[in-house]
């Protein structure tokens, strides 16, 4: 698994909606909270998504785009986006080459979910936090906004 203070891999994917979607794209520009979801619709990946959901504008403010990744097909992603009105991208990594750049695959790919892992990627394209933890959701919320906070100067009180 890729580690804190490594440079994060581009790659190119789909998003759910069908636009093209490169991780360069937000170098020098935004921070990302990539996150990595095992399966749509199933409970704990429902929570997560809607979670990320509900903070999606605090996390905005902190210059932060969201991206969620899964093995999932492209229109179960496009139906779970709609069904809980998720604002921001979702990716199909159908064929794992993504969770494999990432080293979040389960047993080198063989298992059919991916690891529930939050990367929070910088401006400068250099990871910040891992943030690893199957079925406490609420960490890996709390610590994508803590560490979004410390990137952008700001305490936690504010």
């Amino acid at each position: 698994m890729l580690s804190i203070n490594e440079p994060v891999p581009d790659f190119p994917a789909e998003t759910a909606d069908g636009s093209s979607f490169r991780l360069s794209d937000f170098k020098n520009k935004k921070n990302l909270v990539l996150f990595f979801y095992p399966k749509a619709f199933s409970s704990g990946c429902t929570k997560q998504a809607c979670q990320f959901r509900d903070v999606y504008d605090e996390l905005s403010n902190l210059n932060c785009e969201i991206i969620g990744v899964s093995y999932d097909a492209a229109n179960r992603n496009r139906d779970f986006k709609t069904a809980h009105r998720l604002p921001y991208h979702l990716i199909s990594d159908n064929d794992k080459s993504i969770a494999r750049l990432f080293g979040v695959t389960r047993f080198g790919g063989f298992l059919p979910f991916v690891k529930r892992v939050t990367f929070v990627i910088d401006t400068g394209g250099i990871i910040r936090n891992v943030i690893h933890h199957e079925f406490n959701i609420n960490k890996h919320i709390e610590q994508a906004r803590l560490t979004l906070q410390n990137i952008m100067g700001k305490n936690s009180t504010e």
